[in-house]
């Protein structure tokens, strides 16, 4: 299953990365903006998800999530927004995101301008 999240056009993706960067957590990122951005997310992979018509079914078995991005930050500082993406997920394709059910999250880059979101099965 898989799904994209469009970029921000270019004159924002300065801004974009900044804002939603790992680093962004460690400079003290305030808790108000923290759930403004988890709002603004979840309701990004919702509408996201809606708009490619991605069935509203949860997985039965455990998953891994694999993110691609195209963007100047670097991989591991995509955490904080894999994470907002993650508990968007929940409810919808995710049960929730315990180690029950995700058993992994990867992350690649490509050459889309667009976050790239799969979800794969995982039969144990």
């Amino acid at each position: 299953m898989k799904f994209i999240i469009p970029y921000p056009p270019k004159s924002v993706m300065a801004r974009w990365n900044k804002e939603y960067s790992l680093n962004s957590i460690y400079t003290g990122k305030h808790w108000s903006k923290r759930n403004a951005d988890s709002e603004f997310w979840h309701n990004m992979v919702r509408s996201c998800l809606l708009q490619q018509a991605v069935p509203n079914k949860t997985f039965f078995n455990p998953v891994c999530i694999i993110f691609r991005w195209n963007d100047s930050l670097d991989c591991s500082n995509h955490a904080y927004m894999a994470k907002l993406i993650e508990d968007g997920l929940k409810g919808y394709l995710i049960k929730d995101d315990s180690k029950k059910y995700v058993k992994g999250i990867s992350h690649f880059f490509h050459d889309g301008n667009y976050i790239e979101v799969e979800i794969q099965e995982v039969i144990e």
